[in-house]
């Protein structure tokens, strides 16, 4: 079948990009962040190209991300959010499965610096777990996911 063969099968971040989500989770830490990047495909991945922060406007930003959003960026996108608390998962929330968005990339960071990071694709009746890859000079590396 010919559509497999493009199905996306995990996620690239050039580390300059990589950096900027990072310090963009620190600077909002204890408060969850998110935001979006815009992708272009490559064969079965995507490939960040831009960060886009969103403002957390939660009542709760310590327990969830609420944002409202103008514009999106062009598909295919991510939806990154991070997780600050160590009574969150590393993973899907119940709320998280609720958002609409294909590809979500769940950053895990109870102690600020991210330690984990997780994409879902959103499937015919449940979310699926792809790989998540930093490109530097030297080649790409898988990036710490915790279960």
């Amino acid at each position: 079948m010919v559509l497999a063969r493009f199905r996306t099968r995990r996620l690239v971040i050039p580390e300059p990009l990589l950096s900027q989500v990072r310090a963009h989770v620190v600077e909002e830490h204890p408060n969850e962040a998110g935001g979006f990047l815009a992708c272009e495909r490559e064969g079965a991945a995507l490939r960040a190209v831009d960060a886009r922060r969103l403002d957390n406007e939660s009542d709760r930003p310590l327990w969830q991300f609420k944002a409202t959003v103008d514009a999106l960026p062009e598909t295919p996108r991510v939806f990154y959010h991070s997780h600050t608390t160590s009574a969150s998962p590393s993973g899907l929330t119940k709320p998280d499965r609720k958002i609409t968005e294909r590809f979500q990339l769940v950053v895990f960071s109870p102690g600020g610096d991210p330690g984990s990071y997780r994409l879902f694709r959103r499937g015919v009746f449940n979310w699926v777990e792809l790989d998540v890859e930093v490109e530097r000079e030297e080649g790409r590396h898988r990036l710490p996911r915790l279960v």
